[in-house]
């Protein structure tokens, strides 16, 4: 038997397993979704709820089967030292591993900070690198003539890296509007980068992109079943698939699949078919159309090479102006101790205003409780309106927001010497009403002090996650792939 070939075959990623991985990540995407459902329409909760069960669980089957490969490897190999030269399964591990200490980090974090709905807080953030390092892990890994594998494999790595966005994507933008664009043409670019290299086949990219424009449709079947918020539908991402397109030129597929995604995130949100107001994705996606629109007008020239570094300072400048369109952190402060417990009904006449009642019911006489004011936050901007008190624990007020998209309305009342808030997610572009019962709560996180504690020990996470990556693009760049057309 030919030695070669049995440790090759013994160092891939078996079937099995990677079937595996993959469905138990696509299980991780759902779960996100789900959770980030929970904290919108039921508020912050604990560890506990069975969103928090259904990811980490998914992430301890693709921990426990990624755990499999590497001891089937450590064991074709004999030798430690042998298998921690294997990049695809080392880094495959290090995510998995990553992920199962995310969870009692973002505790950790919670118990620190106060709970907080943040996407991009430094474990949420973990979670999301760790998964894209597995994701990475496992497509280096699978035998390159495990085509339908390396597909699937493709479409998680593609799902995992548009994760960084979902935020926008589900209407509770916690920054400002304008990074979404940039920051997904660069995830979505970088995954079909990746998947066109690794994926064989006449169009790997197309494939990830309906697989994973599949897993968001169902998502919404899933949440409007159990009478959660949705998604946006997954419009944007569509572009992308022209990025497998036999174009002549190094840049020409990538200027195509960024003119294409570009032109239908604009698109989708003018139409009121995406979250994103479309003023905040026009920042970025006009001057992609015409930079992506030169270079393939002058094809395979050096002039269309030198539009290469305007494309990178496009993307960079649009992150950089929607840095400086808010403050540089999220509206959600994090939740504190609890204070009491309060009726909250909000009214909207469908044009921006929103109407805002409170009434406290386990405070006794609220003699020390005093009305500050009604903010609506929502992506970096704040507003705000009077709040007044209208009878005993009761109080009222009204703001108004311009435009549409969903808006974090709170309730702010001083509780003897503490600030507490409390909050609904109000639809400004629809008319109804909306009345739930929340937690009275003081904010954490409002401090100076508290927010460089924060970057101190969110700076660690991230640089971990990162390192993640970057071990994960050296794996699937030495990985051996199958050679396909253009």
């Amino acid at each position: 038997m030919n030695v070669s070939v049995v440790t090759r075959n013994s160092l891939s990623l078996p079937v099995g397993l990677g079937w595996t991985v993959c469905a138990a990540g696509a299980l991780g995407i759902v779960a996100t979704y789900w959770d980030e459902s929970w904290h919108t329409d039921i508020g912050r909760d604990s560890f506990w709820t069975p969103a928090h069960l259904m990811l980490y669980g998914a992430m301890a089957v693709v921990g426990l089967a990624i755990a499999a490969w590497g001891v089937r490897v450590l064991v074709a190999l004999r030798s430690l030292r042998a298998t921690l030269s294997q990049r695809p399964v080392v880094t495959a591990c290090l995510g998995g591993v990553t992920a199962l200490a995310a969870a009692p980090i973002d505790n950790a974090w919670h118990d620190a900070f106060g709970r907080d709905a943040v996407e991009w807080s430094p474990p949420h953030m973990l979670v999301i690198f760790a998964a894209i390092a597995i994701a990475l892990g496992a497509l280096a890994g699978i035998d390159p003539n495990a085509a339908a594998l390396r597909a699937a494999a493709g479409a998680l790595l593609l799902a995992n890296a548009e994760a960084l966005v979902f935020e926008y994507e589900t209407g509770v933008p916690q920054f400002t509007e304008t990074l979404y664009l940039p920051i997904m043409l660069a995830a979505g670019l970088l995954a079909a980068h990746v998947i066109g290299r690794a994926v064989p086949g006449g169009a790997p990219v197309t494939l990830a992109v309906a697989g994973y424009a599949a897993l968001r449709l169902l998502i919404i079947a899933a949440l409007a079943t159990l009478g959660r918020s949705t998604p946006d539908l997954p419009l944007a991402v569509l572009g992308l698939a022209v990025y497998d397109l036999p174009l002549p030129g190094r840049l020409a597929r990538p200027a195509a699949a960024a003119l294409a995604t570009a032109t239908l995130a604009w698109g989708a949100s003018a139409l009121r078919l995406a979250s994103a107001h479309p003023d905040a994705v026009a920042i970025t996606a006009v001057p992609v159309i015409v930079i992506s629109t030169l270079v393939l007008a002058l094809g395979s020239s050096r002039r269309s090479r030198a539009a290469l570094p305007a494309a990178v300072a496009v993307l960079i400048s649009g992150s950089a102006l929607a840095t400086g369109a808010g403050r540089a952190h999220a509206h959600d402060p994090g939740q504190g101790p609890a204070v009491a417990t309060v009726d909250l009904t909000a009214d909207t006449d469908g044009r921006g205003q929103i109407t805002m009642t409170a009434r406290l019911t386990d405070t006794g006489d609220c003699e020390h409780t005093t009305p500050i004011r009604l903010a609506a936050r929502r992506a970096g901007q704040t507003f705000t309106g009077d709040l007044r008190q209208t009878g005993l624990c009761r109080y009222a007020g009204t703001v108004t927001v311009p435009g549409s998209g969903r808006w974090f309305t709170y309730v702010e009342l001083r509780e003897g010497d503490d600030n507490t808030e409390a909050w609904l997610p109000v639809d400004a572009g629809t008319a109804g009403q909306l009345t739930q019962t929340r937690v009275l709560y003081r904010p954490a996180g409002t401090g100076a002090g508290h927010r460089s504690a924060e970057i101190a020990a969110g700076t660690p996470i991230y640089l971990v996650g990162i390192a993640l990556l970057g071990l994960g693009a050296a794996a699937v760049r030495r990985s051996p792939h199958r050679h396909h057309g253009a």
